[in-house]
């Protein structure tokens, strides 16, 4: 939603055009007693009422296939294309479907594997490297960015990356 598929460098504030002076003027009261509530300065809630509340918010399009960007997006289609192909992944009603797994050795250091069917999709949110045994016969299908390296039937994770496996 709004560039979120690419990491889109663009706020997403909310804005409005009210003809009504009196609406627009409740509108704008209420969103700055809202965040005051939370604790933001008053002074930097952006104006819903203004036309440059609008004007920040459109994409920049030029970025989408640049650097982070554009390996953002390209694991956002990855994914998709793996949920269209993998039922395990979308139908409910599929015997692949049907149990979930989810293993961890420790909630503090925040490394998973969650399995679904045949597939595992093996998660390392930690600082530091995290190693899965994979079967002889595992293909690894996607992974979230470099470094991954399989050796001899073990599955290197780096830190804050995930991999799926089949």
């Amino acid at each position: 939603f709004q560039g979120e598929e690419w990491a889109a460098s663009t706020p997403w504030p909310f804005f409005t055009s009210h003809p009504e002076p009196e609406l627009g003027e409740a509108v704008r009261k209420g969103r700055t007693e809202e965040f005051s509530r939370m604790g933001w300065d008053p002074a930097l809630v952006p104006d819903p009422q203004d036309p440059a509340t609008f004007t920040r918010a459109k994409l920049n399009w030029d970025e989408v296939g640049e650097g982070e960007h554009g390996r953002l997006l390209a694991l956002y289609r990855a994914l998709a294309r793996l949920r269209r192909e993998r039922p395990e992944l979308t139908d409910p009603a599929s015997a692949e479907a049907s149990a979930v797994l989810v293993a961890g050795d420790d909630p503090a250091r925040r490394v998973w594997e969650l399995g679904r069917g045949s597939l595992h999709i093996l998660v390392n949110l930690s600082a530091d490297d995290a190693e899965f045994a994979l079967a002889a016969d595992a293909d690894v299908l996607l992974v979230t960015g470099a470094g991954v390296a399989v050796v001899e039937g073990v599955l290197r994770l780096p830190a804050e990356s995930a991999a799926i496996v089949s």
